[in-house]
């Protein structure tokens, strides 16, 4: 069996960050300590756009803005606010650190990679003859199944359900 990973794409970039259970975590560290904190902030920009389907160009500055925040947040948060023992125990495949002193130490990476991505997308559409923009999205990173996100129509992530898992974290690609 292959070894699955997830990351972050956009503008042409492709960061690789881990295992899905890692990028889960991450986003379930944003929804149980940082939403509720601040609870008039629009989160589904975060929560769903982004985890679940893809960032829109007009959607860029509020998820950096709020990017920044959970940045913020995380690093007042010990590392041991995290629960390592599914980990630990091997029922969750994890690349995360446990010796990082934060949640920001922790999750640094996928904050560069975030900004990266932006960064990127940005600066294609800004110089690309065509405007082209390719948005930033969770992604499986694995060659050659990040290839085949080229090719999904972007109604395709429209379209989830509520209740549907992301693309990402099913491991399959639609054809």
């Amino acid at each position: 069996m292959r070894d699955i990973k997830t990351g972050f794409i956009g503008g042409g970039t492709i960061i690789d960050l881990g295992t899905d259970s890692d990028v889960q975590l991450f986003f379930d560290c944003i929804s149980y300590y940082v939403l509720s904190k601040y609870p008039e902030k629009d989160w589904s920009v975060l929560t769903d756009r982004f985890y679940r389907r893809y960032l829109k160009l007009e959607e860029l500055d509020i998820a950096e803005s709020l990017m920044k925040l959970v940045e913020e947040e995380f690093k007042q948060l010990d590392q041991e606010a995290i629960d390592w023992d599914p980990i630990l125990s091997g029922k969750v495949k994890s690349d995360l650190d446990r010796t990082k002193k934060t949640l920001f130490d922790t999750f640094s990476q996928y904050f560069r990679a975030f900004y990266r991505c932006m960064e990127f997308a940005i600066y294609e559409y800004k110089h690309s003859s065509s405007n082209l923009y390719r948005p930033i999205m969770v992604a499986i990173t694995t060659i050659p199944d990040v290839i085949a996100y080229e090719d999904i129509p972007l109604s395709v992530f429209d379209n989830l359900a509520a209740d549907e898992k992301p693309i990402w974290w099913t491991g399959k690609i639609p054809k």
